[in-house]
């Protein structure tokens, strides 16, 4: 898996952390809320992935550890 840690602002206010996962849809951002904790295995992440509509996002603020 490919991620990338992040900081998702929606048009909302919320503010939501996490991981971006890397792909190729153009509609949706593919977004695990959370911690590193978050990957222990394949199971525990996948039933926690949100599609975010690109058009409910305000800023992407991304970062390395």
């Amino acid at each position: 898996m490919n991620a990338t840690q992040a900081i998702i602002v929606l048009k909302n206010g919320a503010r939501k952390y996490g991981f971006i996962l890397n792909n190729d849809h153009s509609e949706d951002i593919q977004f695990i809320p959370g911690t590193e904790n978050t990957f222990r295995t394949l199971e525990s992440y996948s039933n926690l992935v949100e599609r975010i509509p690109v058009e409910n996002i305000v800023s992407i603020d991304t970062f390395l550890k």
